[in-house]
């Protein structure tokens, strides 16, 4: 990459700078010239039978409705509904189709390629639909589609009980299952999806159906990791697991020596317990890119130190952060980041051989400022569920590696994009499959490598659920 004057640097950060507030001045035009164009009779209706309430782009509180988390994405829509209900979203949904408006979805706006939100369409806003329910007895929650994953676990853990979800605390629910969902507990009891039991979902012609095992199997296949192509989901019913103490916290290596983190982590993913989970993380600092090994072990103090003796040594940590503490609390650690300009996009690796390992560690040591690289091992419990089962294809033991990089400033964007597109490129050789809750864009070519085999049947059914593609603001799958 070419090196810029300080001088060049400011005046294209300027000038972008000026042209994204020209363009959002517009765009909100356009947002309020669609808004009134609609018929107002019919706006004001579905404001008076709608549970929740109704945000244009002239009322108070549009300008933070329309905020999601990747701040990349500054769009306008014409109508935001905040829906309290199931019955608020087929009303909504009823209301779209009539106005011939683009719908975009909205739970906890953690969409990595911005379908939270559109510009000149409708938002139907779930994020307020946030009761929980826990049958302890039962080891059963029942959530609203709102829900996010830090009232999840608010919820579960005074019984000790938990599903598994995300280890961002304010991702959404809905967003984490539908996608198929990776998370602490998946090594030892699957997938997000594998523990729904059921789902409320309001279909595009309004009907509101239970999918599960024993009504619509169906579309309760398609919607455990093929998203939100088959209808809006309102309510979830999830298996719930006994949690106590585990030994968690991060192994936090000196800058360099990415290469030989690597191998090392390698080795211990392919020898590790189901007990044991591993993430490494790769992160800018002063001295060059750093290595971090995050770990959590669902088991004894003494057994997870003699597991652990191997990452230890050694390259000894900087700094080692692990300690006993609650999976809640392992929970409340997890990644925290404010919302931020930022692409991304991933692949799913079965081997991390030596061409894998030297392409990222050139691709680190390259980096912007602003990057990360996320390494999740697949192992146990997740891996054996056939791939069939359900819609979600990633059932083999691997690394889901997550290539990340943000600005800002606009004039930091093209960088970014192109760094993570080209290491994307590099590793695409050694892959097979993605996961699609992590990806910054969409195409039909990463849709079919997200979902492999089971794509057929899922348009098949996208064919039979949403027909005239109303629900097209996803990863999406095209009916036949």
């Amino acid at each position: 990459m070419s090196f810029i004057s300080r001088r060049r640097f400011v005046r294209q950060t300027l000038l972008a700078a000026a042209a994204l507030h020209s363009h959002g001045i517009k765009a909100l035009a356009q947002a309020q010239k669609k808004a009134s164009l609609l018929d107002p009779l019919a706006i004001r209706k579905l404001a008076a039978t709608v549970g929740g309430h109704v945000i244009t782009p002239d009322t108070s509180e549009y300008e933070s409705a329309r905020l999601i988390f990747n701040r990349a994405f500054d769009l306008h829509p014409a109508l935001i509904v905040r829906c309290a209900s199931a019955v608020d979203v087929a009303r909504a949904l009823d209301f779209a189709q009539k106005q011939e408006l683009t719908v975009a979805v909205r739970g906890g706006g953690h969409s990595r390629a911005g379908f939270s939100i559109c510009d000149n369409g409708m938002v139907i806003d779930i994020s307020g639909m946030k009761r929980i329910e826990v049958d302890a007895r039962h080891r059963v929650a029942r959530a609203q589609a709102g829900s996010l994953v830090g009232n999840m676990d608010a919820a579960t853990s005074p019984f000790s009980l938990a599903t598994p979800s995300g280890g961002c605390p304010n991702v959404g629910m809905a967003g984490f299952t539908l996608g198929g969902g990776e998370g602490l507990l998946m090594s030892m009891h699957g997938a997000g999806c594998d523990n729904l039991l059921s789902a409320t979902i309001v279909l595009p012609d309004g009907r509101q159906v239970e999918a599960s095992r024993d009504s619509h199997p169906d579309l309760f296949w398609a919607i455990r990791g093929g998203g939100g192509n088959f209808g809006v989901a309102t309510d979830f019913e999830y298996r719930l697991h006994p949690v106590d103490k585990v030994l968690a916290g991060a192994l936090i290596y000196e800058p360099g020596q990415i290469s030989e983190l690597l191998h090392a982590f390698v080795t211990f993913c392919t020898s590790a317990p189901d007990e044991m989970v591993l993430l490494g993380e790769l992160l800018r600092a002063e001295q060059g890119p750093r290595f971090i090994n995050h770990v959590c072990y669902f088991g004894g103090r003494q057994m997870g130190d003699d597991l652990l003796k191997t990452v230890r040594a050694p390259h000894r940590p900087e700094s080692d952060t692990v300690r006993e503490m609650s999976y809640f609390e392992a929970q409340a650690e997890g990644f925290r980041p404010k919302p931020f300009a930022h692409f991304q996009s991933n692949l799913f690796l079965p081997k991390l051989g030596q061409a894998a390992i030297e392409a990222i560690t050139q691709a680190a040591n390259h980096a912007p400022t602003q990057f990360r690289i996320l390494l999740v091992a697949f192992s146990g419990a997740i891996t054996r569920v056939p791939v069939t089962e359900t819609a979600f294809a990633l059932r083999q033991p691997g690394l889901e590696v997550d290539m990340l990089a943000g600005w800002s400033n606009p004039a930091e964007k093209p960088e970014a994009v192109l760094w993570v597109k080209s290491l994307r490129n590099s590793l695409k050789p050694f892959a097979r499959g993605v996961y699609v809750n992590q990806l910054g864009e969409t195409s039909e070519e990463l849709v079919r490598a997200a979902y492999g085999e089971n794509y057929t049947r899922l348009a098949q059914l996208k064919q039979k659920y949403d027909p005239h593609n109303l629900l097209r603001l996803n990863q999406n799958i095209k009916g036949v």
